[in-house]
């Protein structure tokens, strides 16, 4: 049986994600960046809210 047509082709690592194909497209490329800097933004604001959680804390 063909890859493609087993239940467990959409959980292969080796298959590209639709969000990951459609930044690669070379006409959104605002969304293209947006992509490769998602993760890397997401946890500078985790651990900035975290720093300010921590000084309301020790500042009460």
């Amino acid at each position: 049986m063909s890859r493609l047509t087993e239940p467990s082709a959409e959980s292969d690592p080796l298959q590209r994600s639709r969000l990951s194909t459609l930044a690669a497209d070379p006409s959104h490329s605002m969304l293209s960046g947006l992509v490769a800097i998602a993760p890397r933004l997401a946890m500078t604001l985790a651990f900035a809210g975290l720093v300010q959680m921590m000084f309301d804390l020790i500042s009460r």
